[in-house]
């Protein structure tokens, strides 16, 4: 698979350079940019080339998690996160289109909210499948799920 970000951390600071957020917000929306972007950039589930990013979400407690930036994040705890030095952020015009998709469907929804909207999606439900509701887990959400959910909700315009 292809990724057109080489480090996630890249898409993180542009989320928090557009607006300050609690950790739990910017694992949702990465997320879902993750999801925009499959379903923007591939034909169909049975060849997924283009990814935004390599790293694999999680079905954790509280909705998709990027392990990677929760350690980064982790004690920040529910405050808002900044960012101290405001530089340059440039990607490309696929990129720069899930992204901004992304503000434009989700950037209006609380933490709280977007972590419901993920909890009734095909991708994370079907990750904790046999799991009880605080169960921890560590199990991988498939990018064949993450495809068709975002497929229907770019192109039905379902939420």
């Amino acid at each position: 698979m292809k990724n057109a970000v080489n480090d996630v951390y890249e898409v993180a600071k542009w989320f928090l350079h557009t607006e300050p957020m609690t950790h739990k917000k910017l694992q949702k929306l990465l997320y879902f940019s993750y999801g925009i972007y499959l379903a923007q950039n591939n034909d169909n589930s049975n060849n997924l080339s283009q990814s935004l990013f390599e790293n694999k979400f999680e079905a954790w407690v509280h909705g998709p998690v990027d392990p990677k930036i929760y350690s980064l994040y982790k004690n920040n705890g529910i405050n808002l996160l900044s960012l101290e030095n405001i530089e340059t952020i440039s990607f490309n015009q696929e990129i720069m289109n899930a992204l901004n998709k992304t503000m434009e469907i989700y950037g209006n929804y609380s933490a709280d909210e977007l972590e419901n909207i993920s909890h009734n999606q095909a991708p994370w439900m079907n990750a904790r499948k046999g799991l009880a509701p605080i169960e921890a887990s560590n199990n991988l959400l498939s990018d064949v799920d993450i495809f068709l959910t975002f497929t229907k909700i770019l192109f039905n315009e379902q939420i």
